[in-house]
């Protein structure tokens, strides 16, 4: 027996109820199965960091602000003052409470903060003042012909037609006369009426 779907959307609702089984069942990795939700998890397991604090999360941290241009100091792995500063200037750039602690929120927007970054393009290099710009020249149509060229344009083949007929006339009556040459001249018979003189 087959069994065929009637619409796609309860297509599609299958295959998603299958793949949320098989995450919950642990045998799709989260990161392929929905990536932004790996995201969220994985932002949400990053430690709490704040003032005082030492070791590599902290080196990742002073490496991602240094990255933004936040953080200009040694990237040493403590979170000092330095570090709490850049801290405190990214959340006021996104928005967030400036408390110079790093949770999950101030997580998230380093991220965002990263990937904006990424984003964008580099200052030009151009300035306006070197900038040279040159009017675009439209080459214009040729003006249509005049009105009497328009008037005249007919007769040339009708011109044309007839200078043909009249050659072939001339060399018609040219050859007509040749032959005529060539026959020997009889006299004329006399008409039955007239008198000779």
């Amino acid at each position: 027996m087959t069994t065929q779907w009637p619409t796609p959307a309860r297509r599609s609702g299958f295959l998603l109820f299958c793949l949320a089984g098989l995450i919950a069942l642990g045998s799709v990795p989260l990161d392929l199965a929905a990536p932004g939700l790996a995201q969220v998890q994985s932002i949400s397991t990053r430690p709490l960091l704040q003032p005082g604090d030492r070791g590599d999360r902290v080196r990742q941290l002073q490496q991602e602000l240094a990255s933004l241009a936040l953080y200009p100091g040694s990237i040493d792995g403590l979170y000092g003052a330095d570090t709490a500063a850049a801290v405190r200037s990214l959340q006021q750039q996104q928005g967030i409470p400036a408390d110079g602690a790093v949770g999950a929120q101030t997580w998230l927007a380093l991220e965002t903060a990263l990937r904006q970054n990424t984003l964008t393009l580099p200052a030009p290099v151009l300035k306006a003042q070197t900038l040279v710009f040159t009017p675009l020249v439209v080459a214009q149509p040729a003006p249509p012909p005049s009105a009497l060229w328009l008037a005249l344009m007919p007769l040339v083949p009708i011109a044309g037609g007839a200078l043909t007929y009249l050659h072939r006339r001339l060399k018609h009556q040219q050859v007509f006369r040749r032959r005529r040459s060539r026959r020997p001249h009889l006299p004329k018979p006399p008409c039955p009426g007239k008198r000779p003189r």
